[in-house]
């Protein structure tokens, strides 16, 4: 009885600290760039295994490739068109999982190149909240990284998550 009562808290508190409320989404965006524009709207999320993400993404790729007609696909849907479609997935994801995981799209300053967009304009794409740590996700080719680790996480303007 003891193991299931240790088995049952350590769940609970792995559940926990894989969670995250939107005022600790506020203090880390406001820690990297003061006075970006962040809108949250569901006060905790969950996050997404590593497992979960790769099923997300090989959907997400599919579906881009069933739709895209690739002879003019950059111009015809761009970052923020998958940005905000990967963002849709996740959620999906999280209805049939019965979770509501943190994933949210990004809008930068692209002061320095990432996840194979060159540095120079403004570009859109993902924060997701993956096994704990929050991360900057390309939706355009899904090269992940720690936000604390992204090139441009100065340089970020807004966020919806």
């Amino acid at each position: 009885m003891k193991k299931l009562i240790s088995i049952i808290t350590l769940t609970a508190i792995a559940a926990a600290a894989y969670g995250m409320d939107y005022k600790e989404v506020y203090g880390i965006i406001e820690q990297y760039s003061e006075g970006a524009d962040v809108h949250v709207y569901d006060p905790n999320y969950t996050s997404i295994s590593e497992r979960t993400l790769s099923y997300v993404i090989a959907d997400h790729f599919g579906m881009m490739r069933r739709y895209a007609k690739l002879d003019k696909e950059n111009e015809l849907f761009d970052c923020d068109d998958y940005a905000f479609t990967f963002k849709a997935m996740v959620s999906c994801y999280g209805m049939m999982f019965g979770e509501n995981y943190e994933c949210g799209v990004l809008t930068v300053k692209q002061e320095k190149a990432f996840g194979g967009t060159p540095a120079g304009g403004y570009h859109a794409l993902n924060v997701i909240l993956i096994e704990g740590v929050l991360n900057v996700l390309e939706p355009q080719t899904y090269e992940f990284i720690p936000l604390s680790e992204y090139p441009n996480r100065d340089n970020i303007m807004g966020l919806i998550l």
